[in-house]
Order: structure tokens, then sequence, then C-alpha cells
């Protein structure tokens, strides 16, 4: 095997440019201190000025000219206009005709179940049963030994079962 050749030395170079880095600092710190001392010394018991912090202003952009939402950029809500009507119209109680049938009735004496329009009922639970017209959300007020008393909304209505069951 072939001896590698001897490295040149760096060590002298290094140490003297260490030396003089670390002696030109010290050299401008001694200038400094030697400098004549103020004829007024600063008063050691002064507060600093206090800083007035600016508070941050937001302004909702009337048109897109003015600005833009910055998280949503393309959007054109901060430009549309809010109607509030003073006077709203009174709202008048529509009655919505709504077709339950009531499927069959079952359980013990203690827990009845009553299946209206293929959904399975049991006293005082509510939930949305499908109709021709879309779902409707009803209350199942009390099972009896033949009808269930179902409240719509604020309507209460009385379910019987087809006769012969």
């Amino acid at each position: 095997m072939k001896p590698l050749p001897p490295m040149p030395r760096r060590k002298p170079l290094l140490l003297a440019a260490l030396v003089l880095c670390l002696a030109f600092p010290s050299f401008a710190a001694q200038t400094i201190t030697n400098a004549p001392a103020s004829p007024t010394p600063a008063p050691t018991n002064a507060l600093p000025a206090q800083l007035e912090i600016p508070k941050s202003v937001f302004i909702i952009p009337a048109t897109p000219l003015e600005g833009k939402d910055p998280f949503f950029p393309l959007s054109m809500r901060p430009f549309t206009t809010v109607v509030v009507r003073t006077n709203p119209q009174p709202t008048v109680a529509v009655t919505v005709t709504v077709d339950l049938k009531l499927n069959g009735i079952s359980g013990t004496a203690a827990r009845r179940l009553a299946i209206i329009n293929n959904r399975t009922f049991e006293a005082n639970e509510e939930g949305a049963v499908s109709t021709p017209s879309g779902p409707v959300r009803i209350r199942c007020l009390e099972i009896k030994d033949d009808s269930v008393l179902v409240q719509i909304g604020g309507e209460q209505r009385v379910l019987r079962l087809r006769p012969g069951f």
C-alpha cells in the first residue's frame, strides 16, 4: 500500500488569525473605556418612556375596490347588502296534511310499541317518519290497545288500527 502524501500544516496560520481576531476587539474596547468621562452624568433613577401601543382598526369594505377578505379573496360575501325589515309580516299558521298510518301495535302491556309508517315508536319517543310529502317529525304520546296518540307540530292526532286487527 502506498503512503499518503503529508498534509500541509495550517495550524500556525489558524492560530495567528484567531489571535488577531481576539486582539482587535479588545483593543477597540480599551480605546472606548479610556475615553474622557462626560461632564454631566446620566441619571440612574430615570424611568423609560412609556410607549404607546397602536390599536388595530378593521374596516369592512363596501366595494371590491376598497379591499377584500384575506382568507377568502374571491368571496363576494362582504359586499352583499343585508335587508333588515323593521315591520316583519305576521306569520300565518299553515296546516299541513300528513298521511300517517298505524301499521301495528306490539310489545307487552308494560312496554307497548307502535309501528307508524313503518317506524317503531314507544311512548314519549320522537322521530321522523317518511310520508309521501317528505319526512315529518312526530312524537308518540300514548299507546293504547287499538290506537295511538301522536303529536305533529302543535297538533295532536289519534291513529287507529284498521278494523279486524
